[in-house]
């Protein structure tokens, strides 16, 4: 997150550090449906990188199926939360404590790669970032699966009445929290050298985080297959 002050780094880490820490499933348990649905086209001897892996759901789906994958975060407690279930569990998952701008390839390239719920939390500059990120370590024919927030999204409206506009659709609070919300088709957008697998915008499903209350998103999500 190369384009956040340092202190602002700092603070949201240690908010997440703490609600990982107090809040078992913070998004729940299940693995993204995107992924479920389209786990079969990965390289089951390849291996898969998630970025922002939070408290693992996603690369503990594939672990479980027999894959290898490198879980990413920036937060010391979700690190520590994988790696002492991927113990547990024989699973051949490797954790990374680290941000993504500082990530080395594996020698091939991964087989796929997995951003699920972070260009929300980044701003316009650190999502260029992502994308250079992304092209640098997909293997060739290696997927991606990536989500984010849309402007249809119903907080839409009140981040941007309430909070600073840092650049195009991307506000900031006080307390350094960012949002970033995505034009209709930008995500498509963004990797126009991809093949595109999948593609869907709109609401997505009821939920909660930890013990908050019901919500639903403006989402978007895609696949995409490199050339």
């Amino acid at each position: 997150m190369s384009s956040i002050p340092a202190i602002a780094i700092l603070s949201v880490m240690d908010r997440y550090d703490d609600y990982y820490r107090s809040t078992p499933e913070v998004f729940g348990s299940a693995p993204n449906q995107i992924l479920v649905e389209h786990a079969g086209l990965i390289d089951p001897s390849s291996t898969t990188l998630e970025i922002a892996c939070g408290q693992g759901r996603n690369s503990f789906f594939l672990a479980r199926n027999g894959m290898t994958v490198h879980a990413l975060d920036q937060s010391v407690e979700a690190v520590r939360q994988v790696k002492a279930v991927a113990e547990k569990e024989g699973l051949a998952i490797r954790t990374i404590h680290s941000g993504f701008a500082d990530l080395r390839p594996e020698a091939a390239g991964y087989g796929a790669i997995l951003v699920f719920g972070l260009i929300p939390d980044l701003k316009r500059d650190d999502v260029a970032a992502l994308v250079t990120t992304v092209e640098k370590v997909l293997a060739p024919k290696g997927l991606l699966f990536i989500t984010a927030f849309g402007t249809w999204d119903p907080a839409f409206e009140n981040h941007q009445r309430e909070w600073t506009e840092d650049s195009e659709n991307s506000f900031c609070s006080l307390d350094g929290v960012v949002r970033t919300y995505l034009e209709p088709g930008e995500l498509v957008a963004l990797f126009p050298g991809l093949e595109v697998i999948h593609f869907w915008e709109g609401l997505g499903p009821e939920h909660r985080h930890g013990d908050g209350p019901p919500e639903r998103h403006g989402l978007a999500e895609a696949v995409f297959r490199r050339k």
